[in-house]
């Protein structure tokens, strides 16, 4: 990524900003005007929330979220396929690699601990695993160094803050349908999962999204009746 600007002022320090990303010397008109200028020079859409602010170690840096990474594999036309799974001492990794339009190619691993989870809960973290390895491959293949958001909560302690006013809007929250609908959606997709191993990863591939979560509308309705077609009227 070229070197960004920033505004000259005698309380920024742009070292802080340019070389180890604290925007904490910063005032917010300053700080929407750098988040501005990163989503410019990478090619991404601020309008869809492609960073957020987190406060670690007293700096407040960028860490990337879906919406970035999404937009990154469209950009650099980056395709995925997982490497490899494994569960060791209730420690899961997923590993995944990544190759974009030149032939370059790049692995990163997800890492989750599953001890104690059954059911849902267990699900829930096996495909966590598998879309921060994803994530974070296409973060390192496009060169990209920042924290993806998969990886933040498990870095203690951490303080999200929410963007200041500018011209990003984020997203409403989901409706209590809406939740309802994914948590049934989930369920059906574990419960073919346990019948049909990698059914889950098929389907994921099949509408190219990182996570069940990712699917929405017509596209979950449809995977639904897929999946209650193939335990064969079960649901």
């Amino acid at each position: 990524m070229n070197a960004l600007k920033v505004r000259n002022n005698s309380n920024i320090k742009p070292d802080s900003v340019l070389v180890q990303g604290d925007l904490s010397s910063m005032d917010e008109t300053q700080r929407s005007g750098y988040y501005l200028k990163v989503c410019e020079s990478l090619g991404l859409n601020p309008h869809t929330q492609p960073f957020e602010y987190i406060k670690l170690g007293g700096q407040l840096k960028l860490y990337a979220t879906r919406a970035c990474s999404d937009q990154l594999r469209k950009l650099h036309g980056v395709s995925i396929t997982i490497h490899s799974r494994e569960l060791v001492d209730d420690i899961y990794t997923v590993v995944a690699r990544a190759e974009d339009v030149s032939g370059r190619t790049d692995e990163a691993s997800g890492v989750v601990s599953v001890k104690g989870l059954s059911g849902e809960a267990r699900a829930n973290q096996l495909m966590k695993a598998e879309t921060k390895a994803k994530r974070r491959v296409t973060l390192s293949i496009c060169g990209l160094g920042w924290l993806d958001e998969t990886e933040v909560d498990s870095i203690p302690p951490v303080v999200k803050t929410s963007l200041p006013a500018s011209p990003v809007v984020k997203p409403a929250l989901p409706a209590p349908e809406s939740d309802k609908k994914l948590s049934s959606f989930r369920e059906l997709v574990l419960s073919v999962e346990n019948e049909f191993p990698g059914t889950m990863q098929k389907m994921l591939t099949h509408y190219k999204v990182d996570s069940v979560e990712a699917l929405v509308g017509v596209q979950m309705d449809e995977a639904s009746k897929s999946l209650q077609k193939k335990l064969g009227g079960k649901k």
